[in-house]
């Protein structure tokens, strides 16, 4: 995709030039954003850190295990939503379902506090089965 984005950006860089457009500008800004942007989420032993990387800078949000009040799971085929509440707000976050037992036992061992809820058919076989 990025690479599609860096062809994309080039092009209207040389049509830009050619006859000056102010659309063509923004599509060469747009184009380059996407090449740049980055996001990163990852779960340390102090909480839930996300990152996203962008043109402007580097932005953190950190979600601290003591700010967790619940933890929902929800699944789907072989992916997974956990919703991690923080009062009425919170982060939903996708993970693979075979990430299952490390998550619980991470939410258990630094958010004793936390309650932890399923959602659906958790069942591991639940992909063949019909709902």
């Amino acid at each position: 995709m990025k690479f599609i984005l860096f062809f994309f950006g080039c092009y209207c860089i040389f049509s830009a030039v050619l006859d000056f457009s102010f659309y063509k500008i923004i599509l060469i800004i747009a184009s380059f954003y996407g090449i740049i942007y980055k996001k990163k989420i990852y779960i340390s032993s102090d909480g839930i850190i996300k990152e996203v990387y962008g043109i402007l800078g580097i932005s953190k949000e950190f979600l601290p295990w003591g700010d967790v009040k619940a933890a929902t799971f929800a699944y789907k085929g072989d992916m997974m939503m956990v919703f991690f509440e923080r009062g009425i707000t919170g982060w939903k976050l996708l993970f693979k379902r075979s990430d299952e037992p490390l998550l619980e036992e991470i939410i258990k061992k630094y958010a004793p506090q936390a309650e932890i809820d399923f959602l659906g058919n958790y069942t591991k076989d639940s992909k063949k089965q019909k709902l």
